[in-house]
């Protein structure tokens, strides 16, 4: 499953010399979901800097002085240093192929939500009262009163919720950074997740795919099916009510499963259903709202096997880049937090969420290779820029 996107998608190059250009010319010819058109302006294009050319610099100064007051146009800035951007996404060279496509996609869907949002017809009383989404049925009303959240149409075609400030509040908390070093701090920002509703949800889904059945857990009077079949969990509560229950303790006593042959007819034909991916995702959100599961190795190396797809879930601050962090190479929570220099909260909900999804998984570190450490030398960026060419080329079957 996809999400479209306008094709083609207009990207701007700055601060790249002959050979960067060329690499990343090549890199968006290769691909065969996405069309790329690589353009000097464009009012819809995805401005890619390279902050490490003096081109780039006055490229990204530019923009940001021009946009003051104003979101601006979508940036993704590369360079050896993390820089902060308003409206974009920032990746840390050296950075692999797929976490700048990945990016630019992330931005495009973003850019595409907001021209969905701002095209939809105000509600009459002969207009339609519903669209269609994978998460839910919402008021189209409410949907334009609340521009973060996404109107898509059907389950193959939802982009991401990037969240707002009062959502990010809900989801991710304000929980204070602490002294890592201190055991008796950490415990302060850690929970349970064998508590909660997600956790358990988890262990159903399996059972669901092991046994090729549908699953019906109840809960508090509310319930929810694991459809293996399709892949995704079907419920009558609404998208705004559901992170309520993965953020309340589970009542043991009222929550029961049994497996069942067939879905009932009013859940089969109803139209809230999530993705295994989505309702996970959101539940751990809930639960999490920025905090560390117990007993966590804040030392423990870690690899994201496979990218979350952001363009399709709650997209909260810094998640693009945590998962390019994360990919490229093992890494601690620590490191992850000392690197980006980021509110801990952040890199904590996304370790829940993507731990208990098994996206990252725990890597030895007896068995990682040494890197050695070479003196940083003139044009870094150029001869990154040939050796992706390189590559490139080479998985294309050239000489």
């Amino acid at each position: 499953m996809t999400t479209t996107i306008p094709q083609p998608v207009m990207v701007s190059l700055k601060g790249f010399g002959n050979i960067g250009r060329k690499s990343l010319a090549f890199l968006f010819s290769t691909q065969k979901r996405t069309t790329y058109e690589v353009v000097e302006e464009h009012p819809r294009a995805i401005h890619i800097i390279d902050a490490d050319d003096y081109r780039g610099q006055a490229a990204l100064e530019n923009l940001q002085s021009a946009n003051v007051g104003h979101k601006g146009p979508p940036v993704v800035v590369l360079g050896r240093e993390l820089v902060a951007v308003h409206n974009g996404i920032a990746l840390q060279k050296p950075f692999q192929p797929k976490q700048l496509l990945v990016a630019i996609e992330t931005l495009a869907a973003r850019m595409y939500e907001s021209l969905e949002i701002d095209a939809l017809p105000s509600v009459t009383a002969s207009s339609p009262k519903h669209v269609c989404s994978e998460e839910s049925v919402e008021d189209a009303e409410n949907i334009r009163k609340a521009p973060n959240q996404v109107a898509t149409r059907g389950l193959s075609q939802s982009a991401a919720l990037s969240l707002n400030e009062r959502e990010i509040h809900a989801h991710i908390g304000t929980t204070k950074d602490v002294n890592l070093d201190s055991p008796h701090a950490v415990t302060k920002v850690q929970y349970d997740p064998d508590q909660f509703l997600a956790q358990r949800m988890m262990e159903l889904i399996k059972l669901a795919d092991k046994e090729h059945k549908y699953i019906r857990a109840s809960c508090c009077d509310v319930v929810f099916y694991i459809d293996s079949n399709q892949r995704c969990i079907r419920t009558l509560v609404k998208d705004k009510h559901l992170r309520t229950f993965g953020a309340l303790p589970l009542d043991f006593k009222s929550f029961e499963y049994s497996m069942e042959s067939e879905l009932p007819a009013e859940i089969e034909a109803h139209r809230f259903r999530y993705s295994y991916e989505s309702f996970v995702w959101r539940m751990v959100l809930a639960s999490s709202r920025g905090r560390l599961p117990l007993n966590t190795d804040l030392d423990q190396l870690f690899v994201l096997r496979r990218w979350p797809n952001l363009t399709r879930l709650l997209l909260f601050p810094h998640a693009t880049q945590i998962s390019a962090l994360w990919i490229a190479s093992p890494k601690s929570i620590r490191e992850v937090i000392r690197q980006l220099a980021i509110p801990q909260r952040y890199v904590f909900a996304f370790f829940a969420a993507t731990r208990l999804m098994e996206y990252l998984t725990p890597v030895d570190s007896s068995t990682q290779p040494v890197v050695e450490v070479v003196p940083e030398q003139e044009h870094k960026s150029r001869g990154l820029f040939r050796r992706l060419l390189k590559t490139l080329y080479r998985k294309k079957g050239g000489a």
